[in-house]
């Protein structure tokens, strides 16, 4: 069984709890563990964030955004859903699924 969904959960529990944003590595080591990698040839890495979709019962939105080497901001969407493998989004693909996700593929962004 996956158990994506519950170790995210964990993640982002605590945050609730104590308001800290948990560092960016947690989330980028926890889809490594189950075998995804982020880009890293056309752009850098600039923040994750997460986020509970209303189309979906049990599942967390993981966002990762980049700075694309020609300035132009972009994000890869993790859908991660109870008992469930992760769903990857990229190009703007969550739209389909997602609705409530209208065009949140490209930025621009705001950091905290």
């Amino acid at each position: 069984m996956d158990n994506s969904y519950n170790e995210l959960k964990s993640i982002t529990d605590k945050y609730y709890t104590d308001g800290q944003m948990p560092p960016y590595y947690i989330f980028i080591e926890l889809l490594k563990k189950y075998n995804i990698n982020i880009r890293n040839k056309d752009g850098f890495l600039v923040e994750c964030t997460f986020s509970i979709p209303k189309s979906k019962n049990n599942s967390i939105a993981l966002g990762i955004r980049y700075q694309k080497i020609d300035g132009t901001p972009t994000e890869d969407l993790f859908l991660f859903q109870k008992n469930k493998q992760i769903k990857k989004y990229y190009n703007g693909r969550q739209e389909l699924e997602l609705p409530e996700y209208l065009g949140t593929h490209k930025g621009p962004f705001t950091t905290r």
